[in-house]
């Protein structure tokens, strides 16, 4: 290389040198433009993340629309300026884009997380509203509070049995016939027994084996008193057995010696029974007819063939009844009878209501 040559070289390098040395007014300028667009983004940016749950994903899309639009803007100016501009314009590019998507995922989570709760508490607005609904949970709610009451009262009467007061007195009531101390020892010794605690049941089973007790209720009468009430049988008849006189009740049941001085028809049938129909009709006949006219039977026994009833009244007088088997002319008999009985006569025949015969023998 000549000397010239290498001057020359060397004049190139120096002009290259000053130039790049030198103040472009045009590229400061291009640097401020694109260092502000990028601060404007970057603002953007931080308002779509703090809005948050009041924006909307179109919303962030159209702000994330507006600073892709920038970058591309900025892109293309730095492309017009040399390599080293290129080379920081792309890098503050590249970290503006990530900011962006961050951004914009937290902006679409927070909206999705909205719309959730949104439609949550519309559904709950409409199931509210639903008439099946309100009822299903009155329901529900109801079912809830009777078990509680059950629990409740089962944890109490629990508590009553094992400490609540005890039994202090037996009261016995509706008897009659039946001597009161026979009620209290079927009833046991319930003294000292918390009042919740006695087995009602038992006693009551006990009590109606009582000859002559028809029904028996067990109550409890708080603080410290155990009630009996005894309904007795009514007595319709007596039954002449081998063992003595018997007691039958109005449902054909004999239940108990009668006493001495009763007085009260006798059946003088071939059995008495309760599923006994000619005790049934017996019995029935008995009830029907008004009590003046029952306190002068005296029997009542089967008639010829064993259809017929036939009862003996005092004065020797009978009455012919008819068919015990025609049960729908009892109440007719029994009305015509007690007129019928005022007149002189030894054989009264009432089988036909409407045409009553007195004769003497």
């Amino acid at each position: 290389m000549s000397s010239d040559e290498q001057d020359t070289g060397d004049d190139r390098a120096r002009d290259g040198a000053r130039s790049w040395g030198r103040r472009d007014p045009e590229r400061e300028r291009r640097a401020a433009e694109r260092a502000r667009r990028i601060r404007e983004r970057r603002a953007a940016e931080r308002r779509a993340g703090r809005r948050g749950t009041a924006g909307t994903p179109a919303d962030t899309d159209d702000h994330t629309a507006a600073a892709d639009h920038t970058a591309a803007d900025t892109d293309d100016g730095a492309t017009d300026d040399g390599a080293t501009d290129d080379g920081s314009t792309d890098d503050g590019a590249a970290g503006t884009d990530r900011a962006g998507t961050a951004g914009r995922g937290s902006g679409r989570g927070a909206a999705a997380a909205v719309r959730e709760r949104t439609a949550a508490r519309a559904a709950e607005r409409s199931r509210s509203r639903d008439p099946r609904y309100r009822r299903r949970r009155l329901v529900a709610l109801l079912a809830t509070a009777a078990v509680v009451l059950l629990g409740v009262s089962a944890a109490g009467w629990w508590a009553l049995g094992e400490y609540g007061p005890p039994v202090a007195t037996v009261q016995v009531d509706g008897t009659r016939q039946i001597p009161v101390r026979d009620v209290e020892d079927a009833a046991g010794d319930q003294t000292g027994v918390p009042l919740a605690a006695v087995d009602t049941d038992g006693v009551a089973a006990r009590v109606s084996a009582i000859p002559g007790v028809a029904a028996v209720e067990v109550d409890r009468s708080w603080p410290d008193t155990l009630v009996v009430v005894v309904t007795e049988r009514t007595p319709a008849a007596v039954l002449d057995t081998p063992d003595g006189p018997k007691l039958v009740d109005v449902t054909g049941f004999v239940y108990r010696d009668a006493p001495p001085d009763v007085r009260l028809p006798r059946l003088q049938l071939p059995r008495i029974a309760p599923d006994d129909p000619a005790t049934l009709a017996a019995v029935g006949v008995l009830q029907a007819l008004p009590v003046p006219v029952r306190d002068q039977v005296q029997t009542l026994s089967l008639g010829g063939g064993g259809s017929t009833f036939e009862l003996g009244f005092t004065e020797d007088r009978r009455v012919l009844w008819g068919p015990w088997a025609d049960t729908g002319q009892t109440v007719a008999r029994a009305r015509v009878l007690g007129p019928v009985l005022q007149r002189p006569g030894a054989v009264y025949d009432v089988s036909s209501p409407s045409l009553v015969t007195v004769r003497q023998r």
